[in-house]
Parts: structure tokens; C-alpha cells; sequence
């Protein structure tokens, strides 16, 4: 991954060679892009068809996503860390907000092979990315939550986001798409 993006998006994960694939929540929205026949996923009980190479952003969630296929799944996850997504798909924050449980559906065709996944991810992202218009600098409370292990102090986070509670509240589940408590509470399970 290109050292750009390594602040924004945790992972690219190739999924293939299966019919059942469970997705665990890492606090971060994910995007899924698939490459092979439609597929089933299923979020919070909720099903979703994603076609044939359809992409999908999927909003921050506290329960594993699964996916499901008469045939062999062949697609790619790309996992953002905590507000990563929203410096790539602003356009879009408003709808998840509005719908969390809903994923959105983004253009076909991101990927024209799996060949060279990395570069073209890559290059699809670097043009994707817009810098954040916050109030405040969203990723560096994520990172202190990160170096932190999941235990943060309001009090220093309200320092750095320099905003009232209420404001910051906002501010952060719609960057995250969860609220600071539960986006630690993940990260403090993944991370120990």
C-alpha cells in the first residue's frame, strides 16, 4: 500500500476460495468490491445483493458482516481505520448517517483485474482522496485511541478537537460512523 494511504486505510484483503466469508468489525468502514457473480451480504440481519463487479461502502458496524455465494466469492475488502473512509467517499457521509444500516453503492468496474490489485487500489484511492474539511483533526484522536490501545480521556480529545462535547459527538460519529465510545471499545478488543 502506498504510504499516503497507510494513514486512512488499515488493509486490502483478497477473498476468494469460498462460499461463506465472515467480516469482523475493526471500528473503520469498509468498502467491498466484487469481482465474481453477485453475492449476498448481510448486515445487522439485513440482506443486501452486491452484482457483479459492484463495489459497496459499508458504514463503521459493531457485528460481523457476512457474505454468501452459490459460487466461489471473489472479492477484495478494503478496511478503513476509524474515519479513513471519509477523506475518500465525502460525498456519501451524509447518506450513511442518515442510514447506517444501509450500505451505499458505489460505480462498477474500480477494478479491472485482480493482476495487480495493490497498484491499482492505489491509484484508485489517491485520486479519490479530498482533505477533511473538520472542525477538528478527526485522525489524531484516532490515533490516540490507537496508541492508547482503546482507552482515551475525553478531556485531552476535547483539547484537540478544541469543540464542545456536543459538537465534537457529531462531528466524530459522522467522520466514524460510531460514537467515540464504541469505535474505542472495537479497537480495545482487536488491539489486546
Amino acid at each position: 500500500m502506498h504510504k499516503k494511504l497507510q494513514k486512512y486505510i488499515e488493509s486490502y484483503d483478497l477473498i476468494q476460495n469460498t462460499n461463506t466469508y465472515e467480516i469482523k468489525p475493526n471500528g473503520g468502514m469498509i468498502v467491498l468490491i466484487n469481482n465474481s457473480k453477485s453475492c449476498e451480504v448481510l448486515i445487522q440481519d439485513e440482506l443486501f445483493i452486491l452484482d457483479s463487479f459492484q463495489a459497496m461502502l459499508i458504514n463503521a458496524y459493531e457485528e460481523s458482516i457476512t457474505i454468501k455465494s452459490d459460487e466461489e466469492i471473489n472479492l477484495v475488502t478494503v478496511r478503513f481505520k476509524g474515519a479513513g473512509a471519509s477523506f475518500f467517499y465525502e460525498e456519501f457521509m451524509d447518506e450513511l448517517m442518515h442510514h447506517a444500516k444501509e450500505p451505499v453503492y458505489l460505480q462498477k468496474d474500480i477494478l479491472k483485474s485482480f493482476d495487480n490489485l495493490e497498484v491499482e487500489l492505489d491509484t484508485y484511492f489517491q485520486n479519490r482522496f479530498k482533505p477533511s474539511k473538520s472542525q477538528f483533526g478527526v485522525m489524531r484522536i484516532i490515533e490516540l485511541v490507537e496508541e492508547n490501545s482503546g482507552d482515551y480521556d475525553m478531556e485531552e480529545v476535547l483539547r484537540i478537537a478544541n469543540v464542545p462535547r456536543k459538537i465534537f459527538d457529531k462531528v466524530f460519529r459522522w467522520h466514524v460512523g460510531l460514537a467515540l465510545k464504541n469505535y474505542a471499545s472495537i479497537r480495545k478488543e482487536i488491539l489486546q
